[in-house]
């Protein structure tokens, strides 16, 4: 059997930030991942944006200089809303948000989560006391007053004092922790890919809105001397089904329409991939010895860059903890002022992100109209634009 301070199920953004943390603070670590890292790792075509508080927790962690050379800054969001025309080309209405109007510093930077999931690979590698498990995952949980055991698929068994899942938004763990969730199916799917263009998208992330759900560009590096933007395209299921098995030329003639062609003809740099939206939140985030974190403890859909930045959100509060208790490692004190200092807020923003995406699938013309009424009058007040923005950047 093996033994160690802190297990983590799950070695994907979430797990392997964790993991960093705890090991760069001197626990010793044991991670476990179903997968093989090899070149399949490329085939995540999505970026994150990490925002202004997640740029100082990975700074702290020293994993920021490590990307920083490839991480694009987000300046100014634009949010379009084109339901008026039948075409989806003519903007309806249209606001930008700057982030030198509440802050010096940008909204956030963009990363593509294939360079980012490398990175943090090279990390993990590189500390002597975090032992990463690939083509494992954990089967099975016993927790005790002071210890947890956790049985894994390759038959091997880990004793620790804190298990943490990560194991994604259908948990193995969660499930046998016995804690519950409550799910809701949007009836969308994400096409996630990379494009360049001939306009230059100034660091400026764009989210136009028709129905169906956001068509979402955000700034990446020059690809191959063009302009290039990470596209997170939301349709209804059948829809979004449709645009995947589309020819590639067909493909590229209605992504550019749907862009209301403002960075003009948009040419694909990348494969598509397709990804279910839905939104899930965990009844209660720990049971005895285990935290929940990431997708295992929240789900959101893919707008305003919320779903990782609330998940190191997590990281960041048990590190925290972790710092300031470090005799209770996976206590239940320690584990209920994790769950009272982040349970309000990750409901806040599952609800209200959930509330926005409803808002952006619908068709019917009245909701479009109060949609893009609200975005030429309601954020024209500066302390109700700021405040929003604040809120957006994971300020609480």
């Amino acid at each position: 059997m093996m033994e160690t301070d802190v297990f983590i199920a799950g070695a994907g953004l979430a797990g392997s930030i964790a993991a960093l943390s705890y090991s760069k603070a001197g626990r010793n670590v044991i991670i476990a991942d179903p997968f093989v890292y090899n070149d399949n790792a490329q085939l995540d075509y999505r970026t994150t944006a990490y925002l202004q508080p997640s740029k100082l927790f990975l700074e702290r962690l020293g994993i920021w200089e490590t990307i920083e050379d490839i991480a694009m800054p987000l300046e100014v969001m634009k949010i379009i809303d084109s339901s008026s025309d039948k075409n989806r080309t003519k903007i309806k209405s249209q606001k930008e948000f700057k982030s030198a109007e509440i802050s010096d510093l940008p909204f956030g930077w963009n990363v593509k989560n294939s360079l980012m999931r490398a990175a943090l690979k090279s990390l993990i590698d590189s500390q002597s006391n975090c032992e990463l498990i690939t083509a494992s995952s954990a089967i099975d949980l016993l927790c005790r007053d002071s210890i947890a055991y956790v049985k894994l698929s390759s038959g091997n068994k880990v004793k620790a004092k804190l298990v943490i899942a990560a194991d994604g938004r259908n948990s193995i763990l969660r499930e046998k922790a016995g804690i519950s969730v409550k799910t809701h199916r949007f009836g969308q799917k994400a096409l996630a890919f990379a494009v360049t263009h001939s306009i230059p998208h100034k660091n400026i992330s764009t989210e136009i809105h028709n129905s169906g759900g956001p068509f979402t560009l955000v700034p990446l590096p020059d690809n191959e001397g063009k302009p290039s933007s990470a596209i997170v395209w939301m349709e209804n299921g059948e829809e979004a089904k449709n645009l995947m098995e589309m020819e590639t030329k067909s493909f590229e003639r209605e992504m550019t329409v749907r862009s209301c062609n403002i960075l003009g003809p948009l040419k694909l740099a990348s494969k598509r991939s397709l990804w279910p939206i839905i939104s899930q939140i965990a009844d209660r985030l720990y049971s005895q010895r285990l935290a929940l974190i990431g997708e295992t403890a929240h789900v959101v859909p893919p707008i305003g860059a919320q779903g990782l930045n609330m998940s190191l959100a997590d990281i960041k509060v048990l590190s925290d903890l972790d710092q300031k208790y470090p005799d209770q490692l996976g206590s239940t004190d320690t584990l209920n002022a994790y769950q009272k200092n982040r349970i309000f807020d990750i409901r806040q923003r599952v609800a209200g992100v959930s509330a926005l995406n409803q808002i952006s699938i619908s068709s019917n013309k009245l909701v479009q109209n109060i949609r893009a009424f609200g975005l030429e009058n309601f954020f024209q007040v500066p302390a109700i634009k700021h405040t929003t923005m604040k809120l957006g950047m994971g300020n609480r």
